[in-house]
């Protein structure tokens, strides 16, 4: 899954027009059980989601194509015109709309599209102060994001004009009500908190928000605090793999100065620069520190998956996700189990620096270990050809 951050500078309101859907608890089934399950709605976000889309989200476009016909048909050619220049300036920097929308309006209420219209209004107000309290801080990202502000306003506003609400109630909401419970009844008996507090090292509050939506696909979003955003369609054990791995990010500082002193011969990899440079943009992770997160996060969650009985096969999964993208995923996982991290757990940022110290993750490493879970193959595929020398292999 992606998440979709941030390298740039983040139930409609429930009246005549709107059915109410309750937020759902996961009843507490036994002392025992860590993980405090929540599950509902939120509209605002999808507000926002259904923005990035319409504005000419590559991937996005297969799945909503007669929605973004629908909802640009519906505006003015101010508030079209807006829409455009906030899915260009944010796509100029390699991100994507909705998700990133998403991470910073999640600093706010988000229950309705009032709440994010007036968050809009006064960013500074709404959103600055939990934006800043948060790992996802960046004083430029988020000069950069308010001053699309006025654009932002003027889609939302023109949504509201255009009868979005009484659409989105229509249209939307009877299949989020049903995937409220139907998801809520698929997580609740998987206990993924100590789990991941277990590899990180760190205690984690024990409740998980899962933001049920229409707009989201194709992507798993985390957002603020132990919240994450998913389609209102998919199969619950995708669900409780999506919060496995949505909590996790990011499993280090991006700032550590001492991870990112070990990373320095990975990231000078050809083979590495290669992964970086050439996967699809429209996917994310568009730097060698997108890559390390993301790929951390998926090796981490698969640990976790297997472990609480909905893993994937690893192999099936790194040849394919992202076009193939995640060699180093398949690494990490690789050495985490064959040095027992998998079992012992710890301080994952601690084990990747020893990993690094201890040569279990040098540039061949990092190829042999990919070659081990996904195949020659799909490893070869990244090499540069004039730089690089043949795989290692086990």
């Amino acid at each position: 899954m992606r998440l979709l951050v941030l390298a740039f500078a983040g139930a409609l309101a429930c009246g005549s027009t709107v059915p109410a859907v309750a937020q759902t608890e996961a009843p507490d089934h036994t002392q025992a059980m860590t993980t405090q399950w929540r599950v509902r709605p939120a509209p605002g976000l999808d507000a926002l989601m259904l923005l990035g889309a319409a504005s000419g989200d590559a991937l996005q476009s297969g799945y909503y194509s007669e929605e973004i016909v629908f909802i640009r048909g519906q505006l003015d050619p101010a508030a079209v015109a807006a829409m455009d220049r906030i899915g260009q300036r944010i796509r100029s920097h390699d991100l994507l709309v909705g998700p990133l929308l998403a991470l910073l309006f999640s600093a706010g209420p988000v229950d309705s599209l009032q709440d994010i219209i007036t968050s809009a209004g006064d960013p500074d107000r709404y959103l600055r102060p939990g934006f800043e309290a948060s790992p996802s801080w960046d004083a430029e990202r988020y000069a950069g994001l308010r001053g699309l502000m006025p654009d932002i306003l003027t889609v939302l506003e023109g949504f509201r004009t255009s009868g979005f609400e009484t659409w989105y109630a229509e249209r939307f909401m009877p299949d989020i009500a049903l995937a409220i419970d139907r998801n809520l009844a698929a997580v609740s008996a998987h206990d993924i908190i100590p789990e991941q507090a277990r590899l990180l090292g760190q205690d984690l509050e024990p409740t998980v928000e899962i933001l049920i939506l229409s707009f989201s696909q194709p992507y798993g979003i985390r957002i603020i605090g132990q919240r994450f955003i998913a389609y209102h369609g998919w199969p619950g054990d995708t669900q409780v793999r999506v919060a496995a791995h949505e909590i996790f990010h990011p499993p280090f500082d991006r700032g550590d100065a001492d991870l990112r002193a070990r990373l320095a011969p990975l990231e000078s990899d050809p083979w590495m620069i290669s992964i970086v440079e050439n996967h699809e943009p429209a996917f994310g992770y568009n730097s060698f520190m997108g890559v390390v997160n993301e790929d951390s996060t998926q090796a981490l969650d698969q640990i976790v998956s297997e472990r609480i009985g909905v893993g994937r096969d690893p192999s099936q999964r790194w040849q394919h996700a992202d076009d193939g993208m995640h060699m180093l995923a398949a690494a990490l996982y690789h050495a985490m189990k064959e040095d027992g991290f998998d079992e012992r757990g710890g301080r994952y940022r601690d084990w990747l620096i020893s990993a690094f110290d201890r040569g279990l993750l040098t540039p061949a490493e990092v190829r042999r270990r990919a070659t081990a879970i996904v195949g020659a193959d799909a490893v070869a595929r990244w090499y540069v050809v004039a730089d690089m020398p043949e795989a290692a292999t086990d």
